[in-house]
């Protein structure tokens, strides 16, 4: 089954830029949720620091096609920030990181 989706999900990246798009937007929505929650962040505490709310967040997390791309950036490069002043990033950080990385190269520092 996974294999299936795997495939539709290549079939569809290669042949809608569209499709392709929504896809990358999702990937870093998800980055987004992983990063907020290893900072133990609740969505209404990084909207705070954001000065938006939670339900922004939750946007941004779960539609993100559908979040304005400044508040998108805005909230990875917060977390980003905020992940790189622990001393000890681990495991937990780096799927998020290499997805934003890939994305979003500008947004973190080599």
């Amino acid at each position: 089954m996974k294999d299936d989706l795997e495939k539709f999900h290549a079939r569809n990246m290669a042949g809608d830029p569209q499709y392709a798009v929504a896809r990358q937007l999702l990937e870093l929505g998800e980055a987004v949720a992983q990063l907020r929650a290893h900072a133990k962040l609740t969505r209404g505490e990084l909207g705070k620091r954001l000065g938006v709310k939670a339900r922004d967040i939750a946007i941004v997390e779960e539609q993100t096609p559908r979040a304005p791309a400044g508040l998108l950036e805005t909230t990875l490069s917060l977390l980003l920030q905020m992940t790189s002043q622990r001393t000890a990033t681990g495991p937990a950080t780096a799927i998020p990181i290499r997805t934003i990385r890939h994305f979003r190269p500008a947004l973190v520092p080599a």
